[in-house]
């Protein structure tokens, strides 16, 4: 109630624009949440803005994700009000967060071991959604608002010292000014404030080195394990939670989490799990894709490709192109991963375009021997989720001419004795 006020006086005065009151009830406290939503809607009668309003099952989204009433009701908030911001067309979103809530909030992050991130608090701006009240106490604001001959409400719940929260507020908190500090909650903010500061300079410099460690791939997010090692421990702790982030974005990871996987990747197994994410470890290179989606076997596939011609292999995302035979003379620039010449009366006009099949072998260019197609991918580190997705091209025959990318059958290569020669190409899309 002070937070409108307060607002409809600054846009009042031309400072900004009040676009509207929002409100959603969260079907927990029956008549009495029915109350406030009237009092909130009388509210913004008077104030004459628009009033957004919504009403969910709180206790029903709670018992179905497996969470507590809190954090399902603040889910349900933040997703309420980014919606009700967008039908009002307001730029921000202002809540009425106290400095006791901010003390409030760092104290149980306290007792719970949060890092710095953790210990910052409530931040003053998140998005779309600000708190311009966090230097204020409930008892200021309460004081305005009987000043100002206005009343509020209050959610009955918060005498209830039944979640951790409540029994701070009513129990803890009390007890520590009386025994140590009557300014307890100016010292939690402070806390919050120093904190938050150095917390956004660590910040900023793991965005500064994340590229060097950390790589978006098809294949997965991909960390650097030697340039990992090389950080402090406060940055490597940081830039780590940001990899577990990016490769899952709709969850929010901890310093536990970041420790799991630096261990878990300095340890002697090669595949482990971390949160929702599965990471494999292939030498120096950590790759951690979703769980879910790496337990799915990828699509067996198998394409003809005529020479010359093109063939799309959209499971693997990428082209496979035979360019017509031309005669053998000396390259003008080098072969790269992408491309191989191969002899074209060894090749043939014929190839098929496929994914490995068990016991698949190839007869590597330069090694002798032949060469299970397994144990080439493991000596190549080449990640179990790709390896199926790999294009494996066959002549008439059956045998291996080129594992695309990675290498070329000896029985095709290039000799003197070669008198045409067939590019093969491999582009991702």
């Amino acid at each position: 109630m002070a937070l409108a006020w307060l607002l409809w006086d600054l846009a009042r005065d031309g400072d900004l624009v009040l676009a509207g009151l929002a409100h959603l009830n969260h079907g927990i406290r029956g008549a009495d949440a029915d109350g406030d939503e009237a009092f909130t809607a009388d509210l913004a009668r008077r104030l004459g803005v628009e009033f957004a309003r919504a009403a969910v099952d709180v206790p029903a989204l709670a018992a179905a994700r497996r969470v507590s009433l809190e954090v399902a009701g603040r889910d349900e908030r933040r997703r309420f009000l980014a919606g009700a911001a967008a039908r009002l067309g307001a730029s921000r979103v202002a809540t009425a967060h106290t400095r006791d809530d901010q003390a409030e909030t760092v104290m149980l992050r306290v007792l719970r071991g949060a890092g710095l991130r953790g210990l910052a608090g409530i931040p003053p701006v998140r998005g779309v959604f600000v708190r311009p009240l966090l230097d204020c106490t409930r008892d200021a604001l309460q004081g305005w608002l009987r000043a100002r001959g206005e009343s509020w409400r209050e959610d009955v719940t918060n005498r209830e010292p039944g979640t951790p929260r409540n029994r701070l507020r009513l129990e803890v908190l009390p007890s520590l000014r009386g025994a140590f500090n009557p300014a307890l909650d100016a010292a939690l903010a402070r806390l919050a404030d120093i904190v938050g500061v150095e917390d956004q300079y660590l910040e900023e410099q793991t965005a500064r080195l994340l590229p060097d460690v950390v790589e978006v791939a098809d294949s997965g997010v991909r960390v650097d394990l030697a340039a990992l090692a090389q950080l402090p421990e406060a940055l490597a702790r940081r830039v780590a939670r940001r990899a577990l982030e990016t490769a899952d974005p709709g969850r929010t990871y901890g310093i536990e989490e970041a420790d799991a996987l630096r261990a878990a990747a300095a340890g002697p197994g090669r595949i482990g799990s971390v949160g929702r994410l599965r990471m494999e470890r292939n030498g120096s290179v950590v790759v951690l894709t979703d769980r879910a989606s790496a337990a799915r076997p990828a699509e067996a596939f198998s394409y003809p490709l005529t020479v010359p011609g093109v063939c799309p292999v959209p499971e693997a995302g990428v082209t496979v192109e035979a360019c017509t035979p031309r005669p053998a003379g000396p390259r003008l620039d080098p072969p790269g991963a992408d491309e191989v010449q191969v002899d074209a009366s060894a090749v043939g006009t014929r190839l098929v375009v496929r994914s490995r099949r068990p016991g698949d072998r190839i007869r590597p260019l330069g090694l002798g021997g032949r060469k299970k197609l397994q144990d080439l991918f493991v000596d190549r580190k080449v990640p179990c989720i790709e390896r199926d997705r790999v294009p494996i091209l066959v002549d008439a025959r059956g045998r291996i001419v080129w594992v695309a990318g990675h290498v070329l059958g000896e029985e095709f290569r290039v000799t003197r004795d070669t008198n045409a020669v067939v590019a093969l190409k491999l582009r991702r899309f």
